[in-house]
């Protein structure tokens, strides 16, 4: 639609509809009016302002009362018509803004007091505000300066508490929202005139200053649900108006305006409300405004980031213009910006940091030391209370305070040095840290958890990963969050970096050694110092040069890293006593002292503690030997050899979490090193390792620990290492001879590593002869089966040779056959006994073998079942040496037979499946000693267990004899197959098994009878249809030939029994012709 400009055509349209609304106040008059509106250009509305805003002026005015909607719409079109123009008027904008004022506020004699808004309802209050705000934005310069001078403050001060009420008072965001932002444009203070103007607005505000600072203040810290956007803009407001009110250049002009003004004359009614500036009020209004911003601090926690953010500029604001008038509130300004550094949001923390580069520039150095004070004082008066706030159970506030603390370390930076120069300062400040870096040592899993993927194939696990996987948990007392954690790890490093580290180091070591209860966190205090001192993992919010730092501190690092591991690898600190086996070759320490006593008390919470507390200790020792190498980095060569020894000891360690942390402080080292895996770290040194195993070999007694590092070695290395460690392993088997009783485990789980490490290296060419001759004697056999031809042809020529029809020329033939094959097995023989000696790995496991013979019998079942173990192990390594494994096996097979009767049933079990093992590896070598000694034992085991497991309960497949049932069942019918059983022996077999195909046994084990019933049949099945049929047969069975006899069973002709179900699944196989 054309905008209408004629001023005439304009007024023509308009004059109607306004003459109608004056004579009749109706609610559908001013909806005409504003529909009228619609379309008009501003500049006629500015030459018609006044006419269009008379009968409203009118309609104000009349005593007569109409609805709240008739007056929410009426204030809607005047604020329509106040936007659309400027107010230039005086009067005009003097009547308006008392008419409105009035509308809002509630009379003295209702109760609520002068200055209050009135119960009316929300819209028609939104409305209001509303119109106010349009009509200040949209006065004359001239208007502003009129309503900020003294005549005009009771009008002001009215409109200033109207407002505040109904932003603290009502309920409605929106509308609390609208009246902070139109106090916001009352105050005048978005900067659009000169100081002059702004001293005036200054002056007049100051007298408003205390309700507006404590209502806002109070909407702030009020409650969070009143919303993000209510809390944001009042902080803004808050922000502006202070910030207006006690800026520092408009301060010292109004002081100086005011001095020049004194000789005017004043109405001495006004003149009591009108503030003067002087440097009385300031210092006092600054104190007053202090115990706000204190309480403004609280909120720098808030859950929305909007409101961080506010919280971020305003301090930002205030410390930009408000230095001197608001000195007492920098500190607390500071803890806001400090606290928000660490922000999640980025924009948060980058504001914050922006904020604080600039006021440290150019307020901290040395001619600003008053700052430089204020700041270590507020650091002593955290330190302080760090405790205390650490037991609170707001996680929040832990956060805020670690956050703060790191940020006031930063910026103090070289500074802080005169902070840790005082003993007081510097021991307020280690204790704090000391109680809230205290760990939970009441986890049974910390010594429950066993050591299981260390070994040779972790070796090509990336460290990367390995530390998300199996990096030991750190659980402390006073808090759970891990951004607590890496905050507190950051005031560490923090003060290792901007501190003097040989201070620190050597106070935190005093406290190391002053009590049992703070050498935990004196350790990892000093761990992370240590990382701090070379910038590693620093977060600070100023760029930093890390690696020209640690080249000028090198030389001081080394000789604190020197110390640091003598310290650390001391026999009284690395060998604690971890489980209750402990070594009584342990050194005498105060720990291990308190944990003898703790036994003998039969204190078992404490014990745990106590065996808890050790193995974080020791895990924490190994955490700063990785640290140390990535402080140091190439320069950490030279210590390697007094390191490696007892980190490789710790990798062989049971107790997971000391092998965990020893497997990660070995990768720093290969990383720093320049070693590509822990097998080539090892290698490469092993002939040191070989030559400390020795030594400490000779005085087992108090190196108890030593077998584990060759252990180690075996997991970690190649084949190559086998010729470096031949006399170590010499070393081991003899020790084992001399302390047989003593610490037979301990070397038998040497050796079990070291046939495993054997099969491992050697596994390719293992077995590779031995594979095609159970085939090529198996396929004889099936072929002499088979070929019935040759069967017959060999069956008439031995006929005839026992006739005498035979040729002496054929005789002699033969004679001189037997002789020629008689020459060359002697000719054969006299090669096997010049053969060459076996290979160096075939000698080890022959010795391990050898032990294995005399451990069998031992009365420790954990042994036994090593034992083994170790032995399954061995007869794979050896499987490519058969004249070498043959021999062993024989002189093994006594004690090892006697296993299947063994009161463990555990140990039964673990011999079953060595037993297969051994099968495999040597083919029939054994099948007349096993049917000999074992399967009289195994059947009688069966047939004795069947009657028990049929229709037992479901808490029988949790007993062991269950599971030795399942392990006997599943691989009797694979061994029988392996070693060739035939005849009676198969009979014996079947009879037992069959009892399994009942319905009334477990699943599992009616499933392994089956199995093992299907293997049987292939083996021979006539005998296993018959035996079958004995228990059940679907049908009777006739023959086709008349003189054959029907064949008669012990079963009935179709009557279902308990064993019909898994029976008709055999019979349905093609090897039983059905």
């Amino acid at each position: 639609m054309m905008a209408m400009c004629n001023r005439q055509l304009v007024f023509d349209k308009l004059r109607p509809f306004c003459v109608q609304l004056s004579k009749e106040h109706s609610r559908k008059n001013i909806v005409a009016v504003t529909k009228a509106l619609e379309g008009i250009d501003r500049g006629c509305i500015q030459d018609l302002q006044e006419y269009l805003l008379f009968p409203l002026r009118i309609i104000l005015k009349q005593p007569t009362k109409y609805s709240e909607d008739f007056y929410t719409d009426l204030f809607t079109l005047m604020e329509k018509i106040l936007g659309c123009c400027r107010v230039w008027n005086w009067e005009l904008f003097t009547d308006l803004f008392t008419l409105s004022c009035v509308m809002i506020s509630s009379p003295s004699e209702q109760g609520r007091g002068e200055g209050k808004a009135t119960a009316k309802s929300e819209d028609l209050k939104a409305a209001v505000v509303q119109n106010i705000k349009t009509l200040v934005s949209k006065s004359d310069y001239s208007i502003i300066q009129k309503l900020f001078s003294l005549q005009s403050l009771p009008v002001l001060g009215l409109a200033v508490s109207i407002l505040l009420d109904l932003a603290d008072t009502e309920k409605c965001r929106s509308l609390k929202v609208s009246a902070i932002k139109c106090l916001t444009e009352l105050s005048q203070v978005d900067g659009k005139y000169c100081n002059k103007v702004r001293v005036m607005l200054g002056d007049t505000l100051a007298s408003f200053l205390p309700g507006i600072t404590i209502t806002l203040c109070k909407i702030i810290t009020g409650d969070q649900r009143q919303g993000h956007s209510v809390i944001a803009t009042a902080i803004y407001a808050w922000t502006k108006i202070v910030g207006l009110t006690m800026d520092d250049i408009l301060v010292e002009e109004s002081q100086k305006r005011v001095t020049s003004a004194a000789t005017g004359t004043i109405d001495e009614k006004l003149k009591t409300l009108a503030i003067k500036r002087d440097s009385i009020w300031v210092e006092m209004t600054g104190k007053k405004i202090n115990i706000l911003v204190k309480q403004i601090c609280k909120v720098k926690g808030h859950s929305n980031w909007k409101v961080r953010l506010a919280l971020a500029e305003s301090a930002g604001s205030l410390l930009q213009g408000c230095t001197r008038t608001l000195h007492s509130s920098i500190p607390d300004f500071m803890e806001i910006l400090v606290g928000l550094i660490s922000d999640e949001y980025p924009n948060v923390a980058n504001k914050s940091r922006k904020i604080l580069n600039i006021f440290t520039h150019t307020h901290l150095g040395p001619e600003c030391r008053p700052l430089v004070e204020m700041l270590e004082e507020n650091l002593h008066n955290l330190s302080t209370s760090l405790p205390r706030i650490i037991r609170s159970v707001d996680e929040d506030s832990k956060f805020s305070a670690l956050s703060l603390m790191s940020g006031y370390i930063d910026l103090l930076g070289s500074d802080i040095n005169h902070l840790l120069m005082s003993s007081s300062h510097l021991k307020r400040l280690s204790l704090s840290l000391i109680q809230v870096f205290e760990l939970e040592t009441t986890d049974i899993k910390i010594i429950e958890e066993r050591t299981s993927w260390i070994g040779h194939d972790a070796d090509f696990i990336s460290p990367v990963h390995v530390s998300d996987v199996v990096k030991p948990r750190k659980n402390f007392k006073h808090f759970h969050d891990k951004k607590i954690e890496r905050e507190l790890k950051n005031v560490c490093r923090l003060l290792g970096y901007y501190g003097s580290i040989s201070l620190l180091v050597d106070h935190f070591l005093d406290l190391f050694h002053d009590s049992i209860l703070h050498k935990m966190q004196a350790t990892m205090i000093i761990n992370e110092l240590m990382m701090g001192a070379v910038g590693e993992g620093v977060n600070s919010y100023q760029e930093k040069d890390f690696e020209k730092r640690r080249e000028n501190n090198i030389e001081e690092l080394e000789s604190i890293v020197e110390m640091l591991i003598d310290e650390y690898l001391s026999p009284s600190n690395l060998y604690l006593v971890t489980s209750p086996h402990h070594n009584h070759s342990v050194r005498s320490t105060p720990e291990n002292r308190l944990m003898a006593l703790e036994i003998v008390t039969h204190e078992s919470g404490s014990q745990l503690s106590s065996f808890n507390r050790n193995i974080i200790q020791i895990c924490l020792y190994l955490e700063g030997i990785g640290t140390f190498a990535k402080v140091l980095k190439d320069r950490y060569i030279p210590h390697l050899m007094k390191t490696i020894y007892p980190l490789l000891e710790k990798l062989g360690d049971e107790t997971a979490y000391i092998s965990s942390t020893a497997y990660l402080s070995l990768c720093d080292i290969c990383h720093v090193c320049q070693y590509r895996s822990i097998g080539e770290l090892v290698q490469r040194n092993a002939d040191y390792l070989v030559n400390a195993i020795s030594l400490r070999l000779r005085h087992f007694c108090e190196n108890k620990k030593s077998p584990l590092v060759l252990k180690v070695m075996l997991q970690y290395s190649s084949k190559d290492i086998l010729p470096l460690i031949n006399d170590a392993i010499q070393e081991i088997l003899d020790s084992l001879d001399e302390n047989y009783e003593e610490e037979a485990l301990l070397f038998l789980r040497v050796l079990n590593e070291l046939v495993k490490a054997v099969f491992r290296w050697f596994k390719d060419c293992s077995g590779m002869a031995f594979e095609k001759k159970p085939q090529a004697s198996g396929g004889s056999r099936i072929d002499d089966n088979l070929d019935v031809v040759s069967y017959i042809k060999e069956y008439l020529h031995l006929k005839r040779v026992s006739e005498g029809d035979i040729t002496d020329s054929t005789s002699f033939q033969r004679n001189d056959e037997q002789l020629e094959e008689d020459c060359l097995e002697d000719r054969e023989d006299m090669q096997t006994d010049e053969k060459k000696d076996p290979p160096l790995h075939v000698k080890v496991v022959k010795e391990v073998l050898l032990r294995c013979k005399h451990l069998l019998s031992s009365r420790n079942p954990t042994i036994r079942l090593l034992t083994l173990n170790t032995i399954a192990i061995a007869c794979q390594a050896l499987q490519s040496h058969q004249d070498e494994l043959l021999p062993m096996i024989h002189e093994i097979w006594v004690p090892f037979s006697t296993r299947f009767v063994d009161q463990e049933k555990l140990v039964t079990k673990k011999a079953v499946e060595s037993l297969m093992v051994m099968a495999n590896t040597s083919g029939d070598f054994i099948c007349r000693r096993c049917i000999k000694d074992v399967f009289p034992k195994m059947m009688h085991f069966l047939e004795k267990q069947a009657e028990i497991s049929k229709g037992s309960s479901k808490a029988y497949l949790f007993t062991i004899n269950f599971k030795l049932q399942q392990c006997i069942l599943g691989q009797i019918g694979n061994l029988c197959k392996q070693l060739g059983v035939s005849g009676n022996n198969l009979d014996l077999v079947s009879s037992v098994s069959v009892l399994y195909l009942s319905a009334r046994q477990p699943c599992v084990l009616q499933k392994a009878a089956i199995e093992t019933c299907t293997i049987l049949i292939s083996l021979d099945p006539d005998p296993m249809w018959v035996k079958l049929c004995d228990l059940y047969h679907p049908k009777e069975f006739l023959s086709f030939v008349p003189f054959f006899k029907p064949v008669k069973f012990k079963s009935s002709p179709g009557a279902r029994n308990e064993f019909s179900e898994n029976i008709t699944k055999l019979l349905k196989l093609p090897e039983m012709g059905s």
